[in-house]
């Protein structure tokens, strides 16, 4: 916000702009990618820390692919 004084003898005046829509659209944006990454550090958190699953539910779970990469290194291998 833009604040500008003028003197006038011994009282001041004091003007403020108003602001633009498309700066308080971009300000609503930028707190909704904020907040949405806070979001998954939260639940990436909580995934961390989840309780230890039993070893017969354990044996019926498959292995998770956890980036490209190692989707690319199986095709590689054959």
């Amino acid at each position: 916000m833009q604040i500008v004084h003028h003197q006038m003898g011994s009282s001041y005046s004091t003007t403020s702009s108003s602001r633009s829509p498309v700066t308080i659209a971009t300000g609503f944006i930028g707190a909704f990618i904020v907040a949405s990454l806070a979001v998954q550090m939260v639940r990436s958190q909580r995934a961390a820390v989840a309780p230890a699953v039993t070893s017969s539910s354990a044996a019926q779970v498959e292995p998770v692919i956890t980036s490209q990469a190692a989707m690319w290194s199986v095709l590689g291998e054959r």
